[in-house]
């Protein structure tokens, strides 16, 4: 894919999800979007996790691997077998106002990156997406871990997490539009 086309992408995926007005709606398109993506490309996405964790410190790696690859393949694989068999699981609720926030930022982060890895980078929000608007989750599934032993967690139904409020100000995090509340650790 030539950069423009790869820019073209970005842009065309991101102005069909922002027509999506309820969950329900969006379930749908992510569902078209991600349909698009390979088996290929979610290879791809793996090494790319798994070159990115090298950096990490070897025991703090071994914990956060799995959670990672929850975090791409277990999402995949929900948003398909979900929409698959039928979206009336899904509330046809209004999407929160922080979406059409969301797009914007997914638009300026995938733009921003090199032309080879925006297809990539899209397919990761595409699946934060799915997490944080359609099922309410945290875009992190619980037991991911932070560095000093922390980890998000679910609490009497509520998800936790122990950065929640230390990363609103990373301009592409996911945080913003997170649905946990901060733990009290």
């Amino acid at each position: 894919m030539s950069a423009e086309e790869s820019k073209a992408d970005v842009h065309g995926t991101c102005a069909r999800l922002r027509l999506a007005k309820t969950r329900a709606e969006l379930a749908k398109a992510l569902y078209r979007e991600v349909s698009g993506y390979s088996l290929f490309d979610l290879q791809a996405m793996r090494k790319r996790v798994e070159q990115d964790l090298r950096s990490v410190p070897p025991g703090y790696r071994r914990r956060l691997h799995p959670s990672v690859m929850a975090q791409i393949f277990e999402t995949h694989h929900t948003l398909i077998a979900t929409v698959r068999r039928g979206s009336q699981n899904i509330p046809d609720e209004p999407l929160p106002d922080k979406f059409r926030e969301f797009c914007g930022m997914v638009e300026r982060t995938c733009l921003a990156a090199e032309a080879e890895e925006q297809h990539l980078e899209l397919l990761y929000f595409l699946l934060a997406a799915f997490n944080l608007f359609v099922l309410d989750r945290p875009a992190h599934p619980a037991g991911t871990p932070f560095p000093g032993g922390l980890e998000v967690e679910v609490r009497d139904g509520e998800y936790l997490c122990p950065v929640r409020e230390k990363a609103d100000d990373v301009e592409n995090a996911l945080c913003p539009y997170c649905p946990a509340k901060q733990s009290d650790v």
